[in-house]
């Protein structure tokens, strides 16, 4: 399994910016695209906004479910503060509500 260390692919401490997130979003991409198991580590990181963690991680969900997310991409929890834990969880289950709120409009209003 490959680590991928945020804050030595961002080349900084600070995890803030859509550009940064949506090249940590390539390589996650590029891991589930490719079926390789990726570890994702935050050590490092000082400052981590749910606007990063949105596009990085939450953009995901729209592209596949959380079971094939899970096969292949984890989060080194360990390597998160107990703020930061909080802020991953808050923005992988707006992601999923988000989904969710979207499947059923569509089938409201579509199907």
């Amino acid at each position: 399994m490959q680590t991928i260390y945020v804050e030595k692919q961002i080349k900084t401490p600070l995890a803030v910016t859509s550009a940064k997130a949506k090249y940590i979003q390539k390589l996650l991409l590029k891991a589930v695209d490719d079926e390789e198991r990726v570890e994702v580590d935050f050590s490092n990181i000082n400052t981590l906004t749910t606007a990063f963690l949105n596009v990085a991680i939450g953009d995901l969900y729209a592209k596949y479910d959380s079971d094939t997310l899970n096969k292949f991409i984890t989060i080194n929890e360990k390597s998160l503060t107990a703020l930061q834990r909080e802020k991953v969880k808050l923005v992988m289950q707006n992601a999923k509500n988000k989904l969710t709120n979207e499947q059923v409009d569509k089938e409201l209003y579509n199907g």
